[in-house]
């Protein structure tokens, strides 16, 4: 019984951290695709590296800062395949 509750526990924190850290992405994202830095909050963004997935829609995007060290790459949802 004991065990149950500690892995209960366990995972509602893994739920918890995860959702934290989905949510702080996302702000890092918004800061972003405004051009701002979310480290040195300097208008320094600029896309380092760009691939598309095809038809999925999804982009994969590398942001980096030219004044910071800051560096992340972004799986943004596009358009898709006109056809």
């Amino acid at each position: 019984m004991y065990l149950f509750i500690v892995i209960f526990i366990l995972a509602i924190l893994g739920l918890l951290a995860y959702y934290l850290y989905l949510k702080e992405k996302s702000i890092r994202l918004k800061k972003v695709e405004k051009g701002i830095c979310p480290n040195c909050n300097q208008d320094s963004i600029e896309i380092k590296r760009s691939k598309s997935g095809g038809c999925s829609g999804v982009r994969n995007i590398i942001f980096k800062c030219q004044n910071c060290d800051f560096e992340e790459e972004f799986n943004i949802f596009g358009s898709s395949c006109n056809l």
